[in-house]
């Protein structure tokens, strides 16, 4: 990986979160239904202490994206981040949703808001991420991730992913920047 400083260090400076979405967002389990009408509906587990964690991360400053092979439940999860007071009102930016992990749409992203690989974090969990997180500054992973991303990763952290992880994450930045959450702005 890119990092040339301490991982502290790191988590005082960042200013992008690449974040991968099954298995550090959910669970990476996945619940299919289908109603009477026919309609199949999928549902993902995911810990509301992960969505607080993104909330802390966003406060500080930190611009965050989603990648994402499949748009649902996802997507509508991030309309209603993005419908927040703090992003309406312009405090926060929104979260972005990418429909893919390939290299040229996460390049595009970068650049097209002035930031470089080397300024962010990738977080993610198996060999999908893998060619990306290389890329950035730091790689984190959950403590469930797959071999392949776990002996790659810059940090490991004790929780799973969808079950506290990111908000793990978000505790290990507050604690870099020397900054209570109880003193953040709400979202």
């Amino acid at each position: 990986m890119g990092v040339s400083m301490s991982h502290e260090a790191f988590l005082k400076e960042f200013s992008v979160l690449l974040l991968d979405v099954d298995g550090v967002w959910f669970t990476g389990e996945e619940i299919r239904m289908v109603l009477p009408s026919g309609e199949v509906v999928v549902g993902k587990e995911r810990h509301l202490h992960d969505g607080q964690g993104l909330s802390f991360l966003r406060a500080m400053g930190i611009e965050v994206a989603f990648l994402a092979t499949e748009s649902e439940p996802l997507k509508s999860i991030v309309e209603k981040i993005n419908a927040l007071p703090s992003v309406r009102s312009g405090a926060w930016k929104p979260v972005s949703f990418m429909g893919g992990k390939d290299m040229s749409s996460i390049e595009n992203w970068l650049s097209a808001r002035g930031y470089a690989w080397n300024t962010c974090v990738y977080f993610g969990d198996d060999r999908d991420d893998v060619e990306s997180a290389q890329k950035t500054g730091l790689f984190v992973c959950p403590s469930n991730a797959r071999r392949v991303a776990k002996v790659r990763a810059d940090l490991l952290l004790s929780s799973s992913g969808g079950d506290g992880a990111i908000r793990e994450f978000a505790e290990r930045v507050l604690d870099a920047r020397g900054l209570d959450e109880a003193t953040l702005p709400p979202a």
